[in-house]
Protein backbone atom coordinates (compact mmCIF):
# COMPACT_ATOMS: atom_id res chain seq x y z
CA UNK A 1 0.00 0.00 0.00
CA UNK A 2 1.53 3.25 -0.46
CA UNK A 3 1.34 6.01 1.50
CA UNK A 4 0.60 10.05 0.57
CA UNK A 5 4.39 10.70 1.02
CA UNK A 6 4.90 8.35 -1.24
CA UNK A 7 2.68 9.05 -3.58
CA UNK A 8 3.37 12.79 -3.38
CA UNK A 9 7.06 11.72 -3.88
CA UNK A 10 6.19 9.88 -6.85
CA UNK A 11 4.36 12.61 -8.55
CA UNK A 12 7.25 14.60 -7.74
CA UNK A 13 9.54 12.48 -9.45
CA UNK A 14 7.32 12.44 -12.80
CA UNK A 15 6.52 15.77 -12.94
CA UNK A 16 10.51 16.42 -13.08
CA UNK A 17 11.34 13.98 -15.63
CA UNK A 18 8.15 15.38 -17.63
CA UNK A 19 10.15 18.78 -17.47
CA UNK A 20 13.33 17.29 -18.18
CA UNK A 21 11.81 16.03 -21.61
CA UNK A 22 12.09 17.71 -24.89
CA UNK A 23 8.23 17.42 -25.45
CA UNK A 24 7.87 19.98 -22.56
CA UNK A 25 9.72 22.76 -24.08
CA UNK A 26 8.05 26.50 -25.08
CA UNK A 27 9.15 25.87 -28.68
CA UNK A 28 6.84 22.35 -28.53
CA UNK A 29 3.51 23.51 -27.23
CA UNK A 30 4.12 26.45 -29.73
CA UNK A 31 4.15 24.41 -32.56
CA UNK A 32 1.59 22.32 -31.24
CA UNK A 33 -0.71 24.92 -31.02
CA UNK A 34 0.08 25.90 -34.46
CA UNK A 35 -0.62 22.79 -35.70
CA UNK A 36 -3.87 22.64 -34.11
CA UNK A 37 -4.82 25.83 -35.98
CA UNK A 38 -3.48 25.19 -39.01
CA UNK A 39 -5.62 21.81 -38.53
CA UNK A 40 -8.81 24.06 -37.41
CA UNK A 41 -8.70 25.91 -40.47
CA UNK A 42 -7.97 23.52 -42.91
CA UNK A 43 -11.52 21.51 -41.85
CA UNK A 44 -13.39 24.94 -41.93
CA UNK A 45 -11.66 25.47 -45.13
CA UNK A 46 -13.19 21.64 -45.80
CA UNK A 47 -16.48 22.71 -44.07
CA UNK A 48 -15.76 19.30 -42.23
CA UNK A 49 -16.90 19.25 -38.52
CA UNK A 50 -15.45 17.67 -35.64
CA UNK A 51 -18.73 15.31 -35.65
CA UNK A 52 -17.51 13.78 -38.75
CA UNK A 53 -14.61 11.77 -37.39
CA UNK A 54 -12.31 12.37 -40.75
CA UNK A 55 -8.44 12.14 -39.53
CA UNK A 56 -6.06 14.98 -39.34
CA UNK A 57 -3.89 12.87 -42.09
CA UNK A 58 -7.10 12.53 -44.28
CA UNK A 59 -7.68 16.16 -43.89
CA UNK A 60 -3.90 17.22 -44.72
CA UNK A 61 -4.39 14.71 -47.85
CA UNK A 62 -7.20 16.34 -49.61
CA UNK A 63 -5.88 19.78 -48.79
CA UNK A 64 -2.34 18.76 -50.02
CA UNK A 65 -1.10 20.72 -47.18
CA UNK A 66 1.97 19.83 -44.98
CA UNK A 67 2.39 18.78 -41.09
CA UNK A 68 3.24 22.16 -39.52
CA UNK A 69 6.64 21.02 -38.71
CA UNK A 70 7.16 20.12 -41.60
CA UNK A 71 6.20 23.83 -43.01
CA UNK A 72 8.61 25.41 -40.36
CA UNK A 73 11.62 23.22 -41.33
CA UNK A 74 11.14 24.42 -44.65
CA UNK A 75 10.80 27.38 -43.78
CA UNK A 76 13.52 27.57 -41.01
CA UNK A 77 16.14 25.75 -43.83
CA UNK A 78 15.18 28.61 -46.82
CA UNK A 79 16.27 31.54 -44.56
CA UNK A 80 19.20 29.87 -43.33
CA UNK A 81 20.19 29.37 -47.33
CA UNK A 82 19.94 33.04 -48.07
CA UNK A 83 21.92 34.05 -44.55
CA UNK A 84 24.68 31.82 -46.25
CA UNK A 85 24.57 33.51 -49.32
CA UNK A 86 24.25 36.74 -47.72
CA UNK A 87 27.76 39.07 -47.99
CA UNK A 88 30.46 38.25 -44.73
CA UNK A 89 29.83 42.08 -43.56
CA UNK A 90 26.11 41.31 -42.94
CA UNK A 91 24.55 40.94 -39.32
CA UNK A 92 22.88 38.13 -40.01
CA UNK A 93 25.85 36.13 -41.25
CA UNK A 94 27.79 37.35 -38.84
CA UNK A 95 25.59 36.12 -35.94
CA UNK A 96 25.89 32.44 -37.46
CA UNK A 97 29.13 31.74 -36.40
CA UNK A 98 29.66 34.48 -33.27
CA UNK A 99 30.04 32.69 -30.03
CA UNK A 100 30.18 35.52 -26.77
CA UNK A 101 34.24 35.61 -25.49
CA UNK A 102 34.61 33.89 -22.02
CA UNK A 103 30.46 33.14 -21.73
CA UNK A 104 29.88 30.28 -19.64
CA UNK A 105 26.52 29.09 -19.54
CA UNK A 106 24.87 27.58 -16.43
CA UNK A 107 23.98 24.42 -15.50
CA UNK A 108 21.80 22.09 -16.63
CA UNK A 109 20.75 21.38 -19.85
CA UNK A 110 21.34 23.66 -22.98
CA UNK A 111 18.64 25.92 -23.97
CA UNK A 112 17.71 24.91 -27.53
CA UNK A 113 18.34 27.66 -29.64
CA UNK A 114 17.72 28.68 -33.77
CA UNK A 115 21.14 26.88 -34.42
CA UNK A 116 21.00 23.86 -32.68
CA UNK A 117 17.00 23.16 -34.17
CA UNK A 118 18.65 24.19 -37.72
CA UNK A 119 21.53 21.77 -37.06
CA UNK A 120 18.92 18.80 -36.76
CA UNK A 121 17.50 20.26 -39.40
CA UNK A 122 20.66 19.79 -41.76
CA UNK A 123 21.26 16.47 -39.97
CA UNK A 124 17.59 14.98 -41.45
CA UNK A 125 18.96 16.31 -45.18
CA UNK A 126 21.92 14.96 -44.54
CA UNK A 127 24.21 18.16 -44.67
CA UNK A 128 27.05 18.76 -41.82
CA UNK A 129 27.15 22.30 -41.43
CA UNK A 130 29.98 23.26 -43.51
CA UNK A 131 28.37 20.99 -46.56
CA UNK A 132 25.06 23.16 -46.33
CA UNK A 133 27.15 26.46 -46.49
CA UNK A 134 28.69 25.26 -49.99
CA UNK A 135 25.12 23.14 -51.31
CA UNK A 136 23.11 26.93 -50.30
CA UNK A 137 25.22 29.07 -52.65
CA UNK A 138 23.26 27.14 -55.69
CA UNK A 139 20.05 28.83 -54.40
CA UNK A 140 17.86 26.43 -57.07
CA UNK A 141 19.69 23.13 -55.78
CA UNK A 142 19.26 24.50 -52.22
CA UNK A 143 15.77 25.22 -52.91
CA UNK A 144 15.40 21.62 -54.79
CA UNK A 145 17.47 19.86 -51.68
CA UNK A 146 14.94 21.45 -49.07
CA UNK A 147 11.93 20.66 -51.24
CA UNK A 148 12.69 17.18 -51.01
CA UNK A 149 13.84 16.82 -47.28
CA UNK A 150 10.58 17.84 -46.17
CA UNK A 151 8.69 15.71 -48.81
CA UNK A 152 11.00 12.50 -47.40
CA UNK A 153 9.46 13.64 -43.86
CA UNK A 154 5.72 13.68 -44.30
CA UNK A 155 5.84 10.42 -42.90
Amino acid sequence: MITIHQRHRQTDRQTTCDRNTALCTKVHRTVKSLDAAHHRWQRSILGISWKDRITHVEVRTRTGQQTMDNILRERRLRWLGHVFRMDHQRIPQQTLYWHVPGYKRGPGRPRANWRSVVSKDLRKMGFTWEEADVAALDRHGWCRSVAQCVQLNTG
